[in-house]
């Protein structure tokens, strides 16, 4: 766009120059302005035309110029801004706010939720941080691992509102009846976005390399062969018996990518252009299944950080409907080192509740009130005789809004006491970096729930490395073998999973703080708001009404 590359280039002129008369010569014009001494003579001239600036050149070589920017960057910069959202195009318009999504914030509001653009439903989400890599093993984040899902197919998937996992690659599957030796029948006529055929030996490449991958692979590691036993067939043979293998399959980590080209899958959005500040997903035209409503998703970042992270907008308006509520059945939890005394630590167990609870308990983004499973509320802590607090406490959190602020109440009131409390916030990346957790005192986290309740806290279990602290590394690898070993049939697992989590509830091995409420605010031509339980709302179901009635002329 020429009138887009114009303003930037005064842009870099205002900048230099500022809204002064400045002394300067066409050579220092054509460097500011990134062009040749040529072009920068036609730049001015343009400029001076369009009343920008001013341009006094002095007859004689070697006399310097006088150059007075008169227009201020954002007098140009607004109406182009307009224009430019008006159309769609986010990436020019933060190219004109100089890369800050913060200066769009006041401006794009009109332009976000349900949008018809050249007769098609178009869906824009602000979004708070900048939307990361997208293949299943670097993603531990709620609204990546959503993005995941709607990207990439697995051979099964969790679909809202459904209680067991159904059919995505494979159309079928069964078991032996020892649970060892699973087959899976694959849905041929498939397609990968970029319109390649799926072959079956795509998606044993695509499954053999998330078995090899550490990241992905911690409810797989009883997998000892995946073989194409027949054309379209796929055998999983196990060491041990497992039940729930197709419910493990389902989890967001075990999405198959294209076994060459990881940002390319077979789900039912392709990645149409992804930036640091913008992602675009379009309807897939060649998935197998039934294809979405919407035909395209957008994700513009309009802000440097989210008040209520577990709240999404996406839109506002006078006629905004609703807002669409749930309450997670994940939780944030406390975790203390096995290695402290016993007194110290059901002493910190005691005033970290204290505080949860005098913090949160009327607040109505979280729910304080916890049951982790239908039957299991978190058990009273008994009072704790006074101790004497050691000079230092470590305390590492995720870094999100509500446990920052809790680790800063309690590190006051530690302080108080004689005690530093040393707070080491982590994204979930380095959460799960080797190591991360080992020597820390205390650790304050969040369990995002699934679609089934009772597999996905199983799941849970096995993979969150802060276990390993609270329990020891022995212990822990004890009970997930447990686990593993209950999981022979639903029924096991069902008659199992309360009293095994009871247990560890009560030994103090982990105390739940709170659920978050989830909210989503729509505006009013947004249709089908469902929620799945990590509090997004599901891509394949919603849908806009058309804006207006089209007319047409009978023969």
């Amino acid at each position: 766009m020429r009138q887009l590359q114009k303003i930037r280039q005064y842009q870099r002129l205002y900048q230099h120059f500022g809204a002064k008369p400045a002394p300067t010569t066409i050579a220092e014009v054509a460097e500011v302005a990134l062009c040749s001494e040529r072009h920068a003579r036609t730049l001015l001239r343009q400029l001076a035309q369009s009343g920008w600036l001013s341009w006094h050149a002095q007859p004689g070589r070697g006399h310097r110029a006088t150059l007075h920017c008169m227009a201020t960057t954002s007098e140009l910069s607004a109406p182009l801004m307009h224009a430019c959202l008006e159309k769609g195009d986010y990436q020019s318009a933060l190219q004109l706010a100089d890369g800050d999504p913060a200066s769009l914030h006041h401006i794009i509001t009109p332009f976000l939720g349900g949008k018809w653009l050249k007769h098609q439903p178009t869906l824009r989400i602000p979004w708070y941080r900048p939307l990361a890599s997208l293949h299943p093993a670097l993603q531990r984040r709620r609204a990546e691992q959503h993005i995941i899902c709607a990207v990439h197919a697995g051979l099964t998937r969790y679909t809202p509102g459904q209680p067991h996992p159904q059919p995505d690659l494979a159309h079928h599957w069964e078991a032996s009846d020892d649970k060892r030796c699973w087959q899976f029948y694959l849905r041929s006529g498939a397609h990968w976005h970029n319109g390649q055929a799926v072959s079956d030996e795509d998606i044993l490449s695509a499954l053999q390399l998330a078995l090899a991958d550490p990241t992905r692979n911690a409810g797989l590691t009883h997998v000892r062969e995946v073989s194409l036993v027949a054309p379209w067939c796929l055998a999983i043979r196990l060491s041990t018996p497992d039940a729930m293998l197709a419910h493990r399959l389902a989890h967001h980590v075990c999405r198959l990518p294209h076994p060459q080209h990881s940002d390319i899958g077979a789900g039912p959005f392709a990645i149409a252009h992804h930036h640091s500040h913008y992602l675009r997903l379009e309807r897939q035209p060649w998935y197998f299944a039934a294809h979405p409503l919407l035909h395209a998703i957008e994700f513009w970042r309009t802000r440097a950080e989210a008040q209520n992270p577990a709240w999404i907008t996406v839109g506002k308006g006078q006629n905004a409907q609703e807002a669409v509520t749930s309450t997670s059945g994940g939780f944030a939890w406390l975790m203390v080192n096995a290695g402290l005394p016993a007194s110290l630590a059901d002493w910190l167990h005691l005033e970290i509740q204290h505080c949860n609870h005098q913090h949160f308990a009327h607040r109505d983004d979280v729910e304080t009130c916890t049951e982790i499973l239908p039957g299991l509320p978190t058990p009273e802590c008994a009072n704790a005789p006074e101790v004497q607090l050691p000079a230092t406490l470590s305390l590492v959190c995720y870094h999100t809004p509500e446990l920052y602020e809790l680790a800063t109440i309690l590190r006051a009131r530690l302080k108080k006491r004689g005690c530093d409390l040393i707070v080491n916030g982590k994204d979930r990346e380095a959460w799960h970096a080797r190591d991360a957790l080992a020597h820390t005192d205390l650790l304050l986290g969040d369990y995002l729930a699934g679609e089934i309740p009772g597999f996905a806290l199983a799941e849970w279990f096995t993979d969150e490395p802060a276990w390993a602290t609270a329990l020891g590394e022995a212990k822990w690898q004890e009970e997930k073998q447990k686990l593993m070993e209950y999981g022979e049939s639903e029924e096991s697992l069902k008659n199992h999973l309360l009293p095994f989590f009871r247990s560890l509830l009560e030994s103090g091995a982990c105390t739940p703080l709170f659920h978050y409420r989830y909210r989503i605010n729509t505006m009013e031509n947004v249709q089908d708001i469902v929620l799945t339980a990590g509090g997004w709302l599901d891509f394949t179901r919603a849908w806009l009404p058309p804006t207006q009635e089209r007319t047409t002329s009978a023969s």
